[in-house]
């Protein structure tokens, strides 16, 4: 069973050893609570906080490997590492099988900069939400069913993206709007503003004037992410805006009044 975009639908021929993590679950079974909703998680990644790693950013996601204490396997694309979302209860550092995972990563992104990989035990439902998800169909009907109920959205977000949301999720992930570098998590879009052309002697005063403007406009301050750049302000918008007609039309009012009150400003001290 697969659910999600078409560019994704080739990980449905993913296959992978699970006797290893196999093996991990079963090591743990007398201390895991509900153990069945138990299930050992790769996370394999591009280290995307790293400065070298700036231009491999052909694919931005998280590509993760899951098996139930039944040896049932879901391969998923998500937005962000489960294991970040969720601390592992019970984590293994070193595994036999970590190169073949890494190479699988390799193989499916593109990339040339040796991925991050870790492993875990997590309870379901996991809290990342997967914009591609592949598996054993029982399983997952049934996961699918329960976070309907539950109102939870973690692997039934995939059944949300198609190829027009996933290419705005490519595009933004980690990349630009207009001034603002954009960072997608499962918080949500967070937008920080870099105006490299306002002089450093305005720029705490500008840094007030978005405060403000983030105010008037109901948005939230966004998520820390480590930034390169100097960074006026920031604001977080809901991820379900990538599924609107016109998804940043309220970041747009922001940046005209940014734009007006600044052209207004410095007319004054710059002529």
């Amino acid at each position: 069973m697969y659910v999600g975009p078409s560019k994704y639908e080739y990980i449905k021929d993913i296959e992978f050893d699970t006797s290893e993590l196999i093996q991990f679950l079963e090591s743990k079974k007398e201390r895991l609570d509900v153990y069945h909703r138990h299930v050992a998680v790769v996370t394999c990644h591009i280290n995307e906080l790293s400065p070298e790693n700036e231009h491999d950013n052909k694919f931005p996601f998280y590509l993760n490997f899951i098996v139930t204490t039944s040896n049932e396997k879901i391969v998923g694309i998500s937005i962000s590492p489960p294991m970040t979302r969720t601390p592992a209860i019970y984590r293994m550092s070193e595994f036999k099988t970590k190169e073949r995972f890494e190479q699988k990563f390799i193989n499916l992104s593109g990339s040339k900069t040796q991925p991050v990989c870790q492993c875990g035990i997590l309870k379901l439902p996991l809290k990342t939400r997967f914009i591609a998800i592949s598996g054993n169909e029982e399983f997952l009907r049934k996961e699918l069913f329960s976070e309907k109920v539950m109102g939870v959205e973690s692997f039934s977000f995939s059944s949300k993206v198609d190829d027009k949301i996933l290419e705005q999720l490519e595009k933004y992930k980690n990349g630009w709007y207009k001034l603002c570098r954009t960072v997608i998590t499962d918080d949500g879009i967070n937008f920080f503003i870099i105006d490299r052309k306002l002089p450093d002697e305005f720029k705490p005063l500008f840094s007030e004037v978005v405060a403000l403007l983030r105010k008037k406009y109901n948005f939230q301050p966004a998520k820390y992410f480590p930034i390169n750049e100097k960074v006026l302000g920031s604001f977080n918008a809901e991820l379900n805006l990538l599924f609107s007609q016109e998804p940043f039309a309220q970041v747009d009012k922001l940046l005209a009044d940014y734009e007006k009150i600044k052209k207004d400003i410095l007319k004054y001290f710059i002529g």
